[in-house]
């Protein structure tokens, strides 16, 4: 079976879980490629998302509008995705986790709906991501160490929690340097836990009546 033909048989809810992240990333990237001036070192991503900026390069429309774009797509996917999810849940911490998660998820949209142009909305919309991540991370490992089924996730959801949290405070690197790796983090995570829920691994924490791989 294909990859298209593998993917025709998952949900079009749980398939916007493993796509939204990728919007995200694919904004980044184009908004990178047109933004000759930008620096890991030296600029914040959401420098690319500033529609006024001179510096990076001639096409800073271009890249504010993908990596604005990206971010709100990919926010609103992924939030489908969670609130779909919370309603299939049966174990309570897990719904705390996917609390957290939609935050993580409406922050994200919000980082591109305010613009690095609109000052202390977007800074306040991207601490609250940045944030957001390493407590849901760190909610969802205590949450999961109880099943030794995904005590594994569980384990590696607090490794990353405290990794997200060391590299937020590395003053020595570039902050978008930090900022993409936390991003990738938080990436990674869902795929995870979308993968597993797809392959209908996560069953101790559903309801009975979805306890199944989750395909159309």
């Amino acid at each position: 079976m294909s990859i298209i033909e593998s993917m025709k048989q998952i949900s079009k809810t749980v398939l916007m879980g493993f796509i939204g992240p990728f919007i995200a990333l694919l904004g980044i990237t184009v908004s990178i490629l047109v933004s000759p001036g930008f620096t890991w070192e030296d600029n914040p991503l959401s420098d690319l998302g500033n529609y006024f900026e001179t510096d990076l390069g001639d096409y800073q429309l271009v890249s504010a509008v993908a990596f604005n774009g990206g971010l709100i797509i990919s926010g609103i996917l992924q939030l489908y995705f969670a609130i779909y999810f919370f309603k299939k849940l049966d174990d309570r911490p897990t719904k705390v986790v996917m609390i957290g998660f939609m935050i993580i998820c409406i922050s994200e949209s919000l980082v591109g709906v305010f613009s690095k142009n609109f000052g202390f909305l977007h800074q306040i919309s991207a601490v609250t991501y940045f944030l957001a991540i390493p407590i849901t991370l760190a909610i969802a490992g205590v949450a999961w160490v109880r099943f030794s089924t995904i005590r594994w996730l569980a384990w590696n959801s607090l490794l990353f929690a405290v990794i997200n949290v060391v590299v937020i405070f590395q003053s020595t690197w570039g902050v978008a340097f930090r900022e993409i790796i936390n991003a990738l983090i938080v990436t990674g995570w869902i795929w995870v836990v979308n993968y597993l829920y797809y392959q209908g691994k996560l069953e101790n924490l559903m309801k009975k009546e979805v306890r199944e791989p989750h395909v159309k």
